[in-house]
């Protein structure tokens, strides 16, 4: 499952959007979650899901889907909706973050440090410790290197303190030792592309898309034009507000037809 931090919210835009994402098991999921959090029963629920992937997809074929829908439905009963306002980064955890030696370094353990907290408030128990996969981890923190220099990144901060690995041979996943209470200085509200975030926080050019809420690079930074949307979302707005000017072209001349005086009778 993709981290989100209020999936109620979550599923809501895909509702609304009408989509089953890149993956339909986590958003039927989600969706059964929060409509089960509606208090509808089971069985609604299940013919709710099914009601949904045929607007996301009129030609769907519900039996193929049966199976998906029954494991997420059951999946969605055994645990509850997450819903995190955000996660506080504090001052003397970003001070430790910045001493260290190159920006990469830098952006990996931010990254551990946000994970770490999120899998804290999901499950008390968890004493810091980040199960995600190495390259979900490389990824969230905007890092495409090879595997040798992520290595040495691991290896350093686990030289310097700042985390530690499992003892289990089999274990890959690595706990945070640099967690310390102070004033919070950084609020997260979107676990996308952190890396990009701890940037955006250092003064870089990034910024946060005004439609969807993710950071990305200012495409023409220092132009002194503010960026209000990423590529992704500049295209679906440029192509809505086209086709809506001509729909706006084409009600326009049919009122003009409509208006137009009747020709007289001979």
């Amino acid at each position: 499952m993709s981290i989100t931090l209020n999936e109620h919210e979550w599923a809501e835009e895909m509702i609304e959007q009408r989509t089953l994402g890149k993956k339909p098991f986590e958003t039927l999921t989600r969706i059964a979650r929060y409509y089960l959090d509606k208090n509808y029963p089971k069985s609604a629920v299940r013919d709710m899901l099914e009601s949904y992937i045929l607007q996301c997809d009129p030609r769907a074929s519900l039996p193929k889907y049966s199976k998906i829908i029954d494991t997420a439905l059951n999946k969605a009963l055994k645990y509850e909706a997450i819903s995190i306002d955000y996660i506080g980064v504090t001052t003397a955890e970003l001070r430790r973050i910045g001493d260290l030696e190159g920006i990469q370094t830098k952006r990996l353990a931010f990254t551990l440090l946000v994970l770490s907290k999120y899998w804290d408030m999901i499950n008390p128990n968890s004493d810091h410790w980040v199960n995600n996969k190495d390259s979900e981890i490389m990824s969230l923190a905007n890092i495409d290197t090879s595997i040798k220099r992520q290595s040495a990144m691991y290896r350093t901060l686990k030289e310097l303190g700042m985390i530690q690995f499992s003892k289990k041979i089999d274990n890959i996943n690595v706990r945070v030792c640099f967690a310390e209470d102070d004033d919070v200085e950084l609020y997260i509200t979107d676990m996308r592309n952190l890396g990009y975030q701890y940037l955006k926080y250092c003064g870089e050019p990034y910024f946060e898309c005004e439609n969807c809420g993710i950071t990305v690079k200012e495409d023409n930074p220092g132009s002194g034009r503010k960026q209000k949307y990423c590529k992704s979302c500049a295209v679906e707005i440029k192509t809505k507000q086209s086709v809506d000017s001509v729909m706006r072209d084409r009600t326009n001349k049919n009122v003009g037809k409509n208006d137009m005086p009747l020709s007289p009778l001979v």
